[in-house]
């Protein structure tokens, strides 16, 4: 995001982002994250600023805010209350200020559990390293012959938990890395096989029962 004060730049540089955001199907998750150079403050916007931001805002805001409430995306740091190491994302002689998010859009509402300022890392910057914590239900889809009696109204989800076993473990790894290690020899191996390949081995721990039967 442009610095505060180039108001041209930041005209262009939201021209442009909008028109990635139109390019994406409704049904994708979108984060955004970065350094966007503006101070959102405190005042709420219903889904898309919190209560928990700095109190301070400057003049990007605005446009940040509007692209934000336009798309209905949440600016996910001023919603979870934290102490002030854990919210201020720049720091410099003295100077501390809220300018780096993780905004997200509406499908990624009900799954993030919190976003804060991780202060273990050491990245050599004046930024802090945010990052936000998303809660994900694991399931796949189970298909079955034309002939099988029992159909699935929605889907079978993998038993994950079962991964924290090491013997379990161990199975799911050798098996995901004999396969992945033939599906990879080949020249035209792409997302879609690779996908095949990682679900095939998780069939190694299971299935656990989905809801809405049929």
């Amino acid at each position: 995001m442009p610095v505060e004060g180039k108001e041209q730049d930041t005209q262009e540089f939201y021209r442009e982002l909008q028109q990635s955001m139109d390019k994406i199907h409704k049904k994708e998750n979108i984060i955004l994250a970065g350094d966007f150079n503006g101070r959102i403050g405190n005042q709420p916007i219903p889904e898309c600023v919190g209560t928990y931001g700095e109190q301070v805002t400057n003049h990007s805001v605005a446009a940040l805010r509007d692209f934000c409430a336009f798309n209905k995306l949440k600016i996910t740091n001023s919603f979870y209350r934290h102490k002030g190491i854990h919210k201020f994302t720049w720091e410099v002689r003295g100077t501390k200020s809220v300018i780096d998010y993780i905004i997200i859009n509406d499908r990624l509402k009900s799954s993030i559990e919190n976003t804060r300022v991780f202060r273990g890392s050491e990245i050599d910057s004046d930024h802090k390293l945010v990052e936000s914590k998303f809660k994900f239900c694991t399931y796949a889809k189970h298909s079955y012959n034309k002939t099988d009696k029992i159909v699935y109204k929605n889907t079978l989800a993998f038993t994950v938990h079962l991964l924290e076993r090491e013997p379990i473990r161990t199975l799911y790894r050798n098996r995901l890395k004999g396969k992945l290690t033939s599906q990879t020899g080949e020249r035209d191996a792409d997302w879609l096989k690779i996908k095949e390949v990682i679900t095939k081995a998780a069939e190694s721990i299971g299935y656990k029962k989905w809801k809405n039967w049929k």
